[in-house]
C-alpha cells in the first residue's frame, strides 16, 4: 500500500510540475495590467478556498471527502493558453489558489517543491513593476 501511495504522489508531482510551467508561461504573457488583475483574482479565490474545511477542494461542485485532489487544477492548467484573456486570468487564479492549497502541508519532497514553484509564480504576479506601495499590499495581507 505504501509503494501505490508513493506512486500516486510521484505522478501528482509530475502532473503539477508540468502544469507549473504552463501557468509560469501565461503570466509572463500578461502585461501589467491583467497581472494586477490576475493578482487580485489570485488573493480572493486563495481566501475563499482558505474558508472552506478542505481549501484543496475548492473549485469542485461534486465534492467528495475521500478524494486527495481535484481534477480542478488539471482544468484550470488547460485553459491557461485560452484565446479569452478574462478565461486565462480565472484559470490562472483557480489554479494557484487549488494548487497553493493542496500543497501547503506537504511532506513530501517534491511536492514542497511544486509548492515553491506556486510561490514563485505568485512572487512574479507580485512584481508587478508598479512602484505604489499601496497595490503591493495584497499579497501581505493573505499572508
Amino acid at each position: 500500500m505504501d509503494m501505490l501511495i508513493t506512486l500516486l504522489t510521484q505522478w501528482r508531482r509530475m502532473m503539477l510540475s508540468r502544469q507549473a510551467g504552463a501557468v509560469r508561461q501565461a503570466v509572463l504573457a500578461l502585461n501589467a495590467e491583467q497581472r494586477k488583475q490576475t493578482a487580485d483574482h489570485t488573493l480572493a479565490e486563495i481566501q475563499h478556498a482558505a474558508r472552506l474545511p478542505q481549501p484543496h477542494l475548492h473549485g469542485v461542485t461534486d465534492s467528495s471527502l475521500y478524494r486527495p485532489w481535484t481534477p480542478v487544477a488539471s482544468t484550470a492548467a488547460s485553459r491557461v493558453r485560452d484565446r479569452s484573456i478574462q478565461l486565462r486570468q480565472r484559470s490562472i487564479a483557480m489554479w494557484l489558489a487549488v494548487v497553493y492549497h493542496e500543497t501547503r502541508g506537504a511532506t513530501d519532497d517534491g511536492l514542497q517543491g511544486v509548492h515553491r514553484d506556486v510561490l514563485g509564480i505568485l512572487r512574479e504576479l507580485k512584481d508587478n513593476k508598479v512602484a505604489d506601495k499601496t497595490e503591493k499590499a495584497w499579497f501581505n495581507q493573505a499572508a
